[in-house]
């Protein structure tokens, strides 16, 4: 049985059940075919633009955020993502992180802090941002501006859950936190992922106005936020003051951003 051919088709279901992949011995051994024979059936779909390999968690996923929805083409350069986080890291001595917008989903590209400085929720979690993207502010920023088929192609792939009491954990809520971040300019997370912990981003635009990526900051969480409590003079307002940081690094990092 391990040596015969297989219909694509049948890796495809497998995938499509679940939404963030599965390594290669874990689809071989679930269909009960030799890693060549599912390998060769995998190849034959990604060139087919069906599916495709994550290099971070080693894992096969159906194409994001859907295989007949385009979606950006991010800047294939680990310098130049590594060029924005370093210098957002050294205007504002906070964990910097960028998000793109990848085939296998929302890619960690590059990060800056110091140690010990918290960035994802999941300590040692090699799974891509993508499932938890309606929940931070990289994916946000992300999410706001990409086409409409896109996005609920993505919500449709991976509905929002509850990570804290804080996150939007319907559509109509992310949408309209969406919504909120096309309105600001830059998207916000309070407490959604971990619930001692802010997030902040802008999006990196192509020149149609879809984001390819996302820079973002790990900020502590404050009393309360200025966007929630505008006439608490002591509320938080760091992210008014640290979103023209992150802006002023991607219009000098990446002169053609709209940002």
């Amino acid at each position: 049985m391990c040596g015969r051919d297989i219909s694509p088709l049948k890796v495809l279901k497998l995938l499509h059940f679940h939404p963030e992949g599965l390594p290669l011995a874990e689809i071989s051994r679930q269909l009960g075919l030799s890693s060549r024979v599912v390998r060769r059936a995998l190849r034959a779909l990604e060139a087919e633009g069906f599916t495709a390999f994550d290099p971070l968690s080693h894992r096969y996923l159906i194409r994001y955020p859907h295989p007949f929805v385009d979606i950006p083409q991010a800047v294939d350069d680990p310098l130049f993502y590594q060029e924005l986080v370093d210098e957002v890291f050294a205007r504002t001595h906070l964990r910097a992180y960028i998000l793109s917008v990848r085939p296998w989903g929302l890619h960690l590209e590059a990060t800056a802090g110091h140690q010990g400085q918290r960035l994802w929720p999941f300590p040692g979690n090699r799974k891509p941002a993508t499932a938890h993207a309606h929940a931070s502010a990289g994916g946000r920023a992300i999410l706001a501006h990409l086409r409409e088929e896109a996005v609920h192609a993505h919500l449709h792939r991976f509905p929002p859950k509850a990570f804290t009491p804080h996150t939007p954990a319907t559509v109509p809520q992310v949408l309209e936190r969406l919504a909120e971040v096309r309105s600001l300019g830059f998207a916000r997370a309070r407490g959604e992922i971990i619930s001692n912990r802010c997030g902040l981003a802008v999006p990196l635009l192509t020149g149609n106005g879809q984001a390819f990526a996302a820079l973002g900051l790990s900020l502590p969480l404050g009393r309360r936020c200025a966007l929630e409590a505008p006439e608490d003079r002591s509320a938080c307002r760091r992210c008014f003051e640290l979103a023209p940081v992150l802006r002023e690094v991607v219009a000098e990092v990446w002169r053609s951003s709209e940002a």
